[in-house]
């Protein structure tokens, strides 16, 4: 029987009345990189199959808009990490170091008691980990950014590099299996907070096809091909397709493992368990390619970091047995910046100052709170790190139904988009007199968002070679200096 709304609102508050003594929820999260939201059978996708994430979603709840509210990689994780947008986080682009003195979800879940962990992709600085590039993890078995996914090494804290003998995600999965019994052998008296990143569906070099043989099952002639794609690209398109759905697949399989594993250590009914993923990927919707794709015009070099559905919304669901009800579903607007404070309300513990997310947990609980009614997305960097014109700077607003962008010094005009009646983006209607009203409206709201979290996307100082806006970002390593 599954709990009522009322009661999963109940058990988060009866989590926030515990003294600090008592044993509060475990928290798994996992997220993979560049998992578009279309991509799982939960999400309507009659294609890929995803047996294990579509039974995660039935015992809980599936959010229908979470947005990556940066679809980059590195700046995602510094947004899922500190409750702050890239501008205020430091994490601007790929390649550069959160700012130092910040509190992070690692950091307030540790000093409440967690043992907290990180498995996988990174992305936020090289290895070795020392204790101050760890920010707040006890223990990091990590890459920064790897994608050869039979040829990983990883640190382990300051030991390494240590090589997995396996594709990458079972590796990992084996490491996040391990800690969980460990855990339960040797500290069971606390809670634990275990982040594990998987690097696919992300590609290889210019390849989607670097997984295991087993899963390459699907045929390019049969995947669900969407309308956005161009003409001359679908020949393409299809193959990838079906080689980014091996990966997907070949991901839902290792997520079984880690939930069974779960269940048999006996954590389970007292374990959050998040999937999510850090933003999408096109696969050639509206036309895009990859940064390395140099037949195509610059504008069209982006897998992501646009501000179109394919990039920006992420699939998200949470399971709590007790806490969150089983077969929900929400169309609440959760952003990248929500996951610190939502996962703090969650847990029952008292969310710091500076956040600039919302803590969405009466949501994730099954009841309409006062969340936000549109997300704040931005890009703030050219590339990895500076690939020129190919992506530009750009800020936007996503409400339920409606995107709107725009652009800064760059020949991409401002687009709008009615997604309800529009799903694939296909009919832009900025500047059209009928929608004139309502791109007002939305540009008012993107004003009011820049106000409200200190962006000076306007009129901010920038660097003279980049373009970039000069926030005393730092490189993760010397290298990106030169």
């Amino acid at each position: 029987m599954g709990v009522s709304a009322g009661a999963a609102v109940g058990a988060i508050a009866k989590a926030r009345s515990r003294g600090r003594k008592a044993k509060r929820p475990n928290i798994l999260f996992v997220f993979d990189d560049q998992h578009r939201h279309s991509a799982l059978g939960c999400y309507g996708n009659g294609v890929v199959q995803t047996p294990n994430l579509d039974r995660l979603a039935g015992q809980g709840i599936v959010f229908e808009n979470a947005f990556s509210s940066c679809p980059i990689c590195a700046p995602f994780r510094g947004q899922m990490l500190t409750g702050r947008y890239s501008h205020a986080n430091g994490v601007v682009d790929n390649e550069y170091r959160l700012s130092p003195g910040q509190s992070t979800l690692a950091r307030e879940l540790g000093g409440a008691g967690y043992r907290t962990a990180f498995i996988g992709k990174w992305h936020l600085g090289y290895g070795p980990y020392t204790a101050d590039k760890r920010h707040g993890f006890d223990y990091i078995a990590a890459n920064n950014c790897e994608h050869d996914y039979y040829n990983v090494r990883y640190y382990a804290n300051e030991a390494g590099p240590i090589k997995i003998d396996a594709w990458a995600p079972a590796g990992e999965t084996d490491q996040a299996i391990a800690f969980i019994d460990e855990h339960v052998r040797s500290h069971a008296e606390k809670p634990f907070f275990l982040m594990l990143g998987w690097g696919p569906p992300h590609w290889t070099g210019r390849k989607y096809d670097v997984y295991p043989r087993e899963f390459k099952i699907y045929d390019p002639a049969k995947v669900d091909l969407p309308p956005n794609v161009p003409s001359d690209m679908e020949s393409f398109a299809r193959n990838e397709i079906a080689h980014y759905y091996g990966m997907v697949t070949a991901l839902d399989h290792e997520f079984g493992r880690l939930i069974d594993a779960l269940e048999r250590s006996g954590q389970a009914r007292n374990t959050i368990v998040v999937f999510t993923s850090d933003h999408g990927d096109h696969l050639s919707s509206h036309g895009y390619g990859k940064p390395f794709d140099t037949q195509l015009h610059h504008a069209k070099r982006a897998s992501k970091a646009t501000p179109f559905n394919e990039s920006i919304h992420i699939p998200l669901l949470i399971r709590w047995p007790g806490g969150v009800r089983p077969e929900s579903r929400t169309d609440a607007v959760f952003s990248s910046v929500d996951f610190m404070p939502t996962l703090l309300g969650m847990c029952g513990l008292d969310i710091p100052g500076g956040l600039q997310g919302t803590d969405m947990s009466q949501a994730a609980g099954g009841r309409a709170g006062k969340g936000p009614d549109s997300a704040y997305l931005q890009i703030l960097g050219p590339g990895w790190p500076h690939r020129g014109p190919w992506v530009g700077f750009w800020r936007g607003v996503r409400t339920r139904d409606w995107v709107y962008a725009r652009w800064k010094d760059n020949e991409c005009g401002p687009m709008l988009f009615n997604c309800a009646e529009d799903p694939f983006e296909m009919n832009n209607l900025a500047g059209v007199p009928q929608h004139a009203a309502r791109q007002r409206e939305l540009e008012a709201k993107l004003q009011d968002w820049m106000k409200a979290t200190g962006d000076a996307f306007e009129s901010g100082a920038r660097d003279r070679a980049t373009g970039m806006l000069a926030l005393g970002q730092e490189f993760t390593h010397e290298r990106w200096k030169r």
